[in-house]
C-alpha cells in the first residue's frame, strides 16, 4: 500500500454493553452425537477490545475486537498451531485432530494447537502441546526463512497470533511406539494420520460427513491442492 498508513491509537476494554458489533458470550455444550459422547463443554470467555485508530485519510475511527488477555509478556503470539508430520515408506502423513467446538456446533478438523504459557518459548509450547493432545514426541524443524512468520487467524475480529510450527515424529522412538495422550479435564481429541497427498480430498469427505474443517487446516489443504494444479 502507497500513501498515508493508519495506525492504532488506542485501545481499551469493551464490556458488551457498549459493544454494537460483537458480544462475547458463554457457551455451554451438552448432548452431542455423531459417533461421539456427550460431554459438557464450556468455553472460557474472551476480553472485548475497543480500538481507536486513524485510518489513511487522517480520520480517527473506533474498532471492536477480541483478544486474549493471558500472552506472555515475552511471546509475540498466543498460540502454535503443529503440522506434524510422520515419514512412511508410502510417503508422508499428517496427524490432524476431531474435537468438537462449541461456537462450530460441531466436530471439528484440527491440527495439535494450544497456547503458550508464560515462561516458554513457542517451540517448547509446541512440543507439550503434542505431548499433552496425541502422546507423540516429536522435533521441531527450523523455519526455513530463519523467522516464523506471525499469523492472525481473524484480524478483522480479533488481534490473537499464532505461529505454525513444523514436527517430525521419529516412529522408532518408544515414546512413539503406544503414545497416549495427557488430556486436560473437559478435553476430548481423537487423532489421526492422513496422507499428505489425499488431504484434500479427505477434508472434502470429512466435511460431507458432517464435520467442520478448521480454516487453517482448509487453507493448507487447498495449498497443496493448487501446487498440484499449478506447479511451480
Amino acid at each position: 500500500m502507497s500513501g498515508r498508513v493508519a495506525n492504532v491509537i488506542s485501545t481499551e476494554l469493551l464490556e458488551n454493553k457498549d459493544a454494537k458489533w460483537l458480544n462475547l458470550v458463554k457457551l455451554v455444550a451438552a448432548a452431542f452425537a455423531l459417533s461421539y459422547n456427550a460431554y459438557p463443554v464450556c468455553i472460557a470467555l474472551l476480553e472485548g477490545e475497543g480500538i481507536t485508530y486513524e485510518d489513511e485519510n487522517g480520520q480517527v475511527r473506533t474498532w471492536e475486537a477480541m483478544r486474549r488477555p493471558g500472552r506472555p509478556k515475552a511471546s509475540s503470539v498466543d498460540a502454535v498451531q503443529m503440522i506434524a508430520v510422520l515419514q512412511k515408506p508410502t510417503g508422508p502423513e499428517l496427524l490432524l485432530e476431531k474435537q468438537f467446538r462449541a461456537p462450530a456446533g460441531r466436530v471439528v478438523i484440527e491440527f495439535p494447537a494450544g497456547l503458550v504459557d508464560e515462561g516458554e518459548t513457542p517451540e517448547q509450547a509446541a512440543l507439550r502441546e503434542l505431548r499433552e493432545e496425541t502422546g507423540y514426541v516429536g522435533e521441531v524443524v527450523p523455519d526455513r526463512g530463519g523467522t516464523r512468520p506471525i499469523l492472525f487467524s481473524s484480524p478483522a475480529s480479533s488481534s490473537s497470533s499464532t505461529f505454525l510450527i513444523h514436527l517430525k515424529i521419529d516412529p522408532d522412538r518408544e515414546e512413539n511406539q503406544n503414545p497416549k495422550p495427557h488430556l486436560e479435564d473437559g478435553e476430548f481429541i481423537e487423532c489421526f494420520w492422513v496422507p499428505l497427498k489425499n488431504l484434500y480430498n479427505e477434508c472434502r469427505k470429512l466435511e460431507a460427513q458432517g464435520f467442520a474443517v478448521d480454516g487453517k487446516v482448509g487453507v493448507f489443504a487447498e495449498g497443496l491442492e493448487m501446487s498440484k494444479i499449478w506447479p511451480a
